[in-house]
């Protein structure tokens, strides 16, 4: 390819995005803070790194796989996935949090079934 050829990388790398991708953009402040207040610190780095994954790769490897299934068992409050050390047992059910955690589980579970893309056995 030539240097005066007018096919843009960026644009072609954008093209191949998937709904995952999308709905993590979309989403990111909510994501992070939820992986904060069920994960702590170590969660919320881990959402990070998740983002800089997606943000740089137009495909989803498979690092970037676990993290986002683990980032989905946090938000079913799989009992491995919460840390102990955060204030969840202070969450009151009806609080609005509730419903926030649960839209933003919906909505990345619909994103990777939209994607094809099945949990990793680990």
């Amino acid at each position: 390819m030539n240097s005066i050829t007018p096919f843009d990388l960026r644009h072609a790398v954008l093209a191949q995005r998937n709904p995952v991708h999308d709905f993590v953009a979309q989403n990111w402040p909510a994501l992070r803070n939820a992986a904060a207040l069920l994960g702590g610190q170590c969660a919320a780095q881990e959402a990070d790194r998740l983002f800089d994954d997606l943000a740089t790769h137009a495909t989803i490897g498979i690092h970037a796989r676990r993290r986002l299934e683990r980032m989905m068992r946090r938000l079913e409050l799989d009992d491995d996935s919460v840390s102990e050390d955060v204030l969840m047992n202070v969450i009151d059910p009806s609080d609005p949090i509730v419903d926030e955690l649960c839209l933003l589980a919906d909505g990345l579970r619909n994103s990777l079934e939209q994607a094809c893309i099945s949990p990793i056995s680990s």
